[in-house]
């Protein structure tokens, strides 16, 4: 294998000029597969694409390269994906626009599955992929189809076609949707090999969802309601249905613990509002997000809570397929930053920290493995990575501190994030 390495990348560099390479050197490689780890490594990216990663003794020669990061005591992972973040729309500015897209790369977020369409989302992810505006990978969701949007079966089938055939990534599921509209939307979607993932209507129910195939369960939606987990502490036997459900369908699990549980059971307003990435939103949003949380804390419902924790747990150890997502922006979850809360609830459910790591990384990458190659630091892959200043397998908190971020290839340091987020929170004063 060593061989057939070094032969390829001999091939490489008899055809790639050294200026155009990036190189991280002497840095701890968690590459998310199988649990390997190279120490010291060298790292070598050419455009979007890692070409080589392995000890750094058998590197090939980097004299030349034209970007040179020293990853000495440092830790390099993938990058984060954001599995529910919302994307700016149309109507906004585009100082807003190009906002919200770098607050998620300076939480480590190198991709964001779109939950919710606007035509403007193709115009941003051409931008990034073209170096115009910073940002991480986007795979879009088409507009919603939920009891407002689809008047009738063939309506609905109407609109899968017209969505699937303007190239979105999937399609959105919204409340609302009749069980006769609901399963013709699946029919048309599974016949045209386009996935729908998101709520779960109410008409539907869980086991319909993923008998339909639907790709992903959003928020845990249907699973508390299957065994009415509102009202009293859901057993053994319960988490045990719903995780062989699960697992037989094949379906993901993209939790967004962290706002969820605030939504259902409320929170400490004061120390939500101290928050210091509540800096990169403005007055008036931070307003609104206290009295939306002080609205839950009327209403909250700890039982609930407890029950989507202890879910959480159970299905990540039996193996399910879960993938880290947020809900971003919505309550106190502001883009990028909202992505450490959510790891910080599924720490706080008891997840280990290798757990974690494969939720937020090697786990998308293997859901969207039919679009790309990403989640892992392996030669192919994009080059999407995070460079940390501690170990996460020593705890996770060690991903909130971050050295730079790559997205696509594209470095951003430490230094350059942080001059500007500074910019960002001046001008939301």
């Amino acid at each position: 294998m060593r061989i057939l390495i070094a032969l390829f990348v001999s091939t490489i560099f008899s055809f790639t000029a050294m200026a155009d390479i990036t190189v991280i050197n002497n840095v701890t490689v968690l590459t998310m597969e199988n649990d390997r780890i190279i120490s010291p490594a060298t790292v070598l990216i050419d455009g979007d694409r890692i070409i080589y990663v392995g000890e750094s003794s058998q590197a090939p020669s980097t004299n030349d390269a034209a970007t040179v990061i020293d990853g000495s005591g440092k830790y390099l992972i993938p990058g984060l994906t954001e599995m529910h973040g919302h994307l700016p729309f149309t109507s906004w500015s585009a100082v807003e626009q190009e906002r919200i897209l770098f607050l998620y790369l300076a939480g480590g977020v190198t991709t964001v599955r779109g939950m919710l369409g606007d035509p403007i989302q193709f115009v941003l992810r051409d931008k990034i992929a073209a170096g115009e505006i910073a940002g991480p990978m986007l795979y879009l969701a088409a507009p919603s189809l939920n009891g407002n949007t689809v008047a009738s079966p063939a309506h609905g089938r109407e609109l899968i076609r017209r969505y699937a055939g303007e190239g979105w990534d999937l399609q959105k599921i919204h409340p609302g949707l009749t069980r006769a509209e609901y399963d013709a939307i699946a029919e048309e979607a599974n016949g045209l090999n386009f996935p729908f993932g998101g709520h779960v209507p109410a008409e539907v129910g869980l086991e319909r969802a993923m008998d339909a195939g639907q790709a992903s369960m959003d928020h845990m939606d249907g699973y508390l309601q299957m065994f009415d987990g509102g009202q009293r502490e859901m057993t053994d036997e319960d988490f045990k249905t719903l995780i062989d459900m699960t697992k037989r369908s094949g379906t993901w699990v993209v939790p967004t613990q962290e706002l969820f549980n605030l939504l259902i059971g409320g929170g400490d307003v004061d120390a939500l509002s101290a928050r210091p990435e509540n800096r990169y939103i403005t007055p008036e949003q931070l307003r609104r997000y206290r009295g939306r949380a002080e609205q839950a804390n009327g209403n909250a419902n700890r039982l609930a809570v407890e029950n989507r924790q202890r879910l959480l747990k159970a299905l990540a150890d039996a193996g399910v397929n879960i993938a880290l997502g947020s809900d971003a922006p919505q309550l106190f979850s502001v883009p990028g930053f909202s992505i450490w809360r959510e790891i910080e609830v599924m720490k706080a459910a008891g997840l280990t920290d290798e757990q974690i790591l494969n939720i937020g990384t090697q786990a998308p990458g293997k859901y969207f493995a039919d679009k790309d190659s990403f989640g892992t630091i392996s030669q192919g892959s994009r080059a999407d990575l995070i460079l940390l200043n501690a170990n996460p397998y020593e705890g996770i908190e060690a991903v909130f501190d971050q050295a730079g971020v790559m997205a696509a290839g594209r470095w951003y340091s430490r230094q350059e994030i942080d001059a500007r987020l500074d910019q960002i929170a001046e001008d939301v004063r």
